[in-house]
């Protein structure tokens, strides 16, 4: 059974990925320290490493090299900026696949990285003639006549390179009918895609995440951060190629009971409380501001003096 090591601090992810994994097949082993997993690495020889290189605050990427000099590495973490790609694989990582991840991608990614089994030569019998021992068959890489060449399931770092370097030389595209009427998180996609952006470029002209982008094309909301930030990173993608996001919302809204009402003002007076539903307006606040100025200069010179104001309204001293 071949062996996977996931070097992650994440406990909630780790115990999710873990579970994955097992299912497809493989023996897992997990650690949250980068000097265990060096030694689980020495000890146990796994066929591939899935790293996440903010571990103990970034020391992931320090150990990156060496335990890409062992077994193949695969960078599966939240550091999704192109430069962060770029470092991963200056490293020697194998591949870089940012979080959220969708998982079949994963596993073929995986299985793409992960170095061929050794063949097993079966002993030969003990004979009085001489010993035959027959070569392991090797597989051919031709397939039979009639069946489909498996189509790619994730793009490789040269072109997604070359992509990012000819997005002004490549027409725009036209969107199809099915991809006008196809849901929030497809048609910002398809628009993304027709332009010919990265996540890393959009997450560079409108400040979100690129996991967050990714979770908002595959609608996979439980993601997104709670509460009205989410809502604001919606609409920012959103207008950002001019979609409407206003259905999208609602459907936050209500599965997830988000409201986006001003915050409450409140104040004391004596021992009872009292809460606005809105903060006052500013008028108010620079009137009291300055009957509040006046009061403590009045009550400043009358305190140092007294007779000032016996003159200024003709009082007798």
């Amino acid at each position: 059974m071949r062996t996977i090591l996931i070097i992650d601090d994440d406990v909630a992810f780790t115990a999710k990925l873990k579970e994955q994994l097992s299912e497809a097949g493989y023996r897992v082993l997990n650690t949250s320290i980068i000097a265990q997993a060096e030694r689980e690495c020495a000890r146990e020889h796994p066929d591939l490493v899935l790293l996440e290189v903010r571990t103990e605050r970034d020391a992931g990427w320090e150990a990156l090299p060496r335990l890409a000099a062992l077994q193949p590495v695969i960078v599966l973490s939240s550091a999704g900026l192109e430069e962060d790609v770029m470092r991963g694989f200056a490293a020697g990582a194998a591949d870089y696949v940012t979080k959220p991840y969708r998982t079949g991608e994963l596993l073929a990614r995986i299985q793409a990285r992960m170095l061929p089994e050794a063949p097993v030569i079966a002993p030969a019998k003990p004979t009085t003639t001489t010993a035959i021992v027959e070569e392991p068959p090797v597989m051919s890489n031709k397939r039979r006549s009639g069946e489909e060449e498996p189509e790619p399931v994730f793009m490789s770092e040269a072109e997604e390179m070359a992509l990012l370097r000819n997005t002004e030389t490549t027409p725009i595209r036209q969107l199809t009918a099915s991809e006008e009427q196809a849901s929030f998180g497809r048609r910002l996609r398809a628009e993304r895609q027709r332009r010919h952006l990265t996540l890393v470029q959009v997450e560079n002209d409108i400040k979100v995440r690129m996991y967050y982008l990714q979770a908002i094309e595959d609608e996979q909301w439980s993601l997104l951060p709670r509460g009205p930030a989410a809502l604001r990173m919606m609409r920012a993608y959103a207008s950002y190629f001019g979609i409407d996001s206003s259905a999208a919302e609602a459907e936050y809204r209500s599965r997830y009971q988000i409201d986006e009402k001003a915050p409450s003002f409140s104040f004391t007076v004596g021992n009872v409380n009292t809460r606005l539903r809105r903060p006052p307006p500013r008028w108010l606040i620079i009137v009291l501001a300055v009957v509040l100025a006046l009061a403590v200069a009045g009550g400043a010179i009358y305190y140092f003096d007294p007779a000032f104001f016996n003159q200024l309204f003709g009082m007798p001293s």
